[in-house]
This record gives structure tokens, C-alpha cells and sequence, in this order.
């Protein structure tokens, strides 16, 4: 027995892995048919049937956060662009000193986070119960909604729980799920159709950001890069950073503090779908003067928060080929987190942990390691907020190996380029929104 099943209930996929004795011993992935909680459940179903789950022995949870589920239906995922409204409301009307005393955290400018999502669907849904989906498969495999503090964050405080204040002077009125620690037991699962033997142990779980830091073993000193769908990079502290233009709040016994990108996976699938990646070559691409690549295809969060931001190349001339397109996506992609860094303040940067699909990139950890200047580790295993699951029910941290990328000597010709692209963005800001009111 002592077998640990992971599940993570991504953006565009399902996940689950098996962890015994240290090691992942099996995998499985669906994509969504449709974004709803009826399509996470059918595609958490088949992914699950493709495992032996003969000997599992307890199941932990994580699942993407900002995205709601009003009234059993109705979903609004973390990426669409509601709340803007709100959230310039909020930080008009209450202070930094408000937000630190009941959320325990500055207000980040990110419209999925609780408070301007669920005062967006206050004022246009009379919602009667949100959720995440993270809570809605709580409440299918054992029948008991509830969630954990990281899933709010934004919205509940460590110590005093969720904000009462905050929903009081909103006037939300929608049932939220109860919040247990991560590491609780909601209850036995009974869901046949899913595999698992009935009756076991289902854990509560969290979000899915913290669930890799936890599964990367990330720790003070460190910075992460956590690749997917969105990419978020930062560092973990003991002390809040109040002023950061970043993201900064509670994380377990400490604090986290990061820039999350709304473009990282979007511009790597643009990048392979129209160049493709495999005979990318830094020298022969920089020696070439590849063009320089703004990764904002569909709006961008961190450094900019901006919607309606958009993506391009720099510096085509005729001589440029596919490979040299396909080396500015990746520079770009490289770009767009140390743009990221400099915002967050240059925390200590001992070593770069990084994980999810971009980390099997060799061209993206060698272009890492000698921008930031520290050794990158990039993890073999790349399903880090399942295996985070796993471990919150009970599972031992598996070595799964690394990949490690050493500074070089490419620093001193990146960063020009980088001062060219970090200008982009202040440039073009204007054009971006005048772009998108010609196509009203």
C-alpha cells in the first residue's frame, strides 16, 4: 500500500500522478472538452482510468485559483479580463494599510484575485453561491464543499480568517465554501466512476502556485520560475514586502513574493506552432541579430498589468530566417521574467529552481542561467503542483533529478538587447489601445 495519488486541475488539463516511496511511479493527463465543472470532472475521469489505483492509500488536491464557479455553472476563468472596474474601485477607495490588516497582504493588481472578481459577480450575476474548482471536485468525490486559506488569498487573512470587513463594505452576499488547512482530511471519497477505492482519504489540498513551490522544494534564497499557462517567478521570505509593484503575501509558515506573466506558455506554443524550437542556436541567432521579441500576445499581467498589451518583433531584416524568429520567442520569453526580477527588487539569487514543460528547454535554462547569473535547476519532474498534492496527503518529496544550466559568458550580449526590449512596452503603450479600438 502507502501509494499517494496527486491530483491538479490545470487550465487546460487534468493531471494526476502516483507517488510510493519516494518515487512517481505513474502519470496521466486529459484536456478539457469544455471548460466547465462537468468537463474537469469527464476529463479527471479518463485521465484516471489509465492508472492502477488499486493501492492508493490517500488523494490530495490542487487546482488553478481565480477562476469561479457561480451557482453550480457559470464559470469565469483566471484569464478573462473581469473585474478591471472593481479592482480601480477597490484600491481608490481602501488603503495599503486596509488590505495588509484584513487580507495580510497589499492588493496586487490582478483582477482574478477574490475581492474584484466576486464584487463583479455581485453586481452582475446576484450569484447565490462561488466557488473554485478546486472546491467543486471537494464537494464530487466526497460530497463536502470546502476549501483552504491559499485558494482565497486576497481574501482571507492567516490569523483572522476570511475578511468579514471587506465583504461587509462590498455587500457580497454569496455563500463561500468553509476553509480547512491543506493538510486536513475533508472526508472519504465515494465516486466510483473515478477508480479510487472507495472510502479513501481525501485531502484538502491548495492552490496550484503553492503546490509547486511545495512539490519543488523550494526555499529561502531560491528563486522559482514555475512554467505553464501563465509563469510566475519570485522567491520565498520571512518577511513581507509592503511596496513591491509585485505580488507579495502569506505563504505556509512564511511569505511569497512574485511577478506572475499571463504570456509564458502563450508565446512558447505561438513560438513552436509557427518556428518550432528544435535547431535553435544562441550564438549563431545573437552573432545574426535576431529580432528582439515583446511576448504580450493576449494582454500581459506582471510587470505591466495591461490587458490590452499585445506582442511583436523587433529588428526583422531580410536576412532573418525561421530559427532566428524562433530564438526571439524564447529570448522574449527570458526577457519578460527578468523584467519581472528587476521589479521585485533583485531578491538573493542563489540558484534558479524551475519546473513545468518550459524547463525540458535547453535553450531557455542556458539563457536563464546567464542573464540572472546563477545556476538553474531544472526539474525532471515537471507535474510539480500534482506531486505538491501528493505530498499534502501524505507522500514523500521524490529526488526525480535535474538538468542544471551554469552561467556563461552570454550575459554581456543579452542585456543590451534586454535595455531595447524593456523600452518597448512604455513606447508602444498607447499604440496597444488605440490598436484595439480599431477593431470594435
Amino acid at each position: 500500500m502507502n501509494e499517494y495519488l496527486g491530483i491538479d486541475l490545470g487550465t487546460s488539463s487534468v493531471k494526476a500522478l502516483i507517488v510510493k516511496d519516494g518515487t512517481v511511479i505513474a502519470k496521466a493527463k486529459a484536456g478539457y472538452d469544455e471548460i466547465s465543472p462537468e468537463g474537469w470532472y469527464a476529463a479527471l475521469c479518463r485521465a484516471l482510468k489509465t492508472l492502477d489505483l488499486t493501492n492508493i492509500t490517500a488523494v490530495g488536491l490542487s487546482s488553478q485559483v481565480g477562476t469561479y464557479i457561480i451557482d453550480g455553472e457559470t464559470v469565469i476563468g483566471w484569464n478573462e479580463p473581469v473585474g478591471r472596474e472593481e479592482l480601480d474601485r477597490l484600491t481608490a477607495r481602501f488603503t495599503k494599510e486596509d488590505f495588509i490588516r484584513e487580507i495580510a497582504m497589499p492588493h496586487p493588481q490582478i483582477v482574478s484575485y477574490p475581492l474584484p472578481r466576486l464584487l463583479h459577480i455581485t453586481r452582475h450575476y446576484g450569484a447565490k453561491t462561488v466557488c473554485q474548482p478546486k472546491d467543486f471536485l471537494c464537494e464530487r468525490l466526497t460530497g463536502h464543499l470546502v476549501s483552504d486559506p491559499w485558494s482565497w488569498r486576497g481574501l482571507y487573512h492567516p490569523e483572522r480568517g476570511m475578511s468579514e470587513f471587506f465583504l461587509r463594505e462590498l455587500g457580497i452576499t454569496a455563500a463561500l465554501p468553509p476553509i480547512l488547512q491543506p493538510d486536513a482530511i475533508v472526508g472519504k471519497i465515494h465516486a466510483p466512476e473515478t477508480g479510487i477505492p472507495d472510502g479513501t482519504p481525501l485531502y484538502v489540498g491548495m492552490n496550484d502556485y503553492y503546490c509547486a513551490l511545495l512539490g519543488m522544494g523550494v526555499t529561502e534564497g531560491d528563486l522559482f520560475d514555475i512554467t505553464g499557462t501563465s509563469e510566475h517567478l519570485g522567491s520565498i521570505g520571512s518577511a513581507l514586502y509592503p511596496d513591491t509593484p509585485m505580488v507579495s503575501g502569506p505563504y505556509l509558515r512564511g511569505f511569497v513574493h512574485y511577478g506572475v506573466t499571463a504570456s509564458g506558455g502563450t508565446s512558447m506554443d505561438f513560438g513552436m506552432d509557427n518556428f518550432g524550437f528544435s535547431d535553435v542556436n544562441i550564438s549563431r541567432s545573437l552573432d545574426r541579430r535576431a529580432p528582439i521579441f515583446l511576448p504580450y500576445l493576449n494582454g500581459e499581467r506582471a510587470p505591466i498589468f495591461d490587458g490590452d498589451a499585445r506582442g511583436g518583433f523587433f529588428g526583422i531584416s531580410s536576412g532573418c530566417d525561421r530559427r532566428d524568429l524562433a530564438y526571439s520567442v524564447l529570448e522574449g520569453n527570458v526577457f519578460s521574467l527578468f523584467s519581472i526580477y528587476l521589479a521585485l527588487g533583485e531578491p538573493v539569487c542563489r540558484r534558479m529552481f524551475v519546473s513545468g514543460g518550459a524547463a525540458k528547454d535547453a535553450i531557455l535554462g542556458q539563457l536563464k542561467a546567464d542573464l540572472f547569473g546563477c545556476p538553474v535547476y531544472a526539474l525532471r519532474e515537471g507535474d510539480t503542483s500534482a506531486l505538491g498534492a501528493a505530498i499534502l496527503a501524505g507522500a514523500s518529496r521524490p529526488d526525480s533529478g535535474t538538468d542544471i544550466y551554469l552561467p556563461g559568458n552570454l550575459r554581456e550580449r543579452l542585456l543590451p538587447r534586454f535595455h531595447i526590449y524593456e523600452s518597448f512596452y512604455p513606447a508602444l503603450k498607447i499604440k496597444f489601445k488605440q490598436w484595439k479600438e480599431t477593431i470594435k
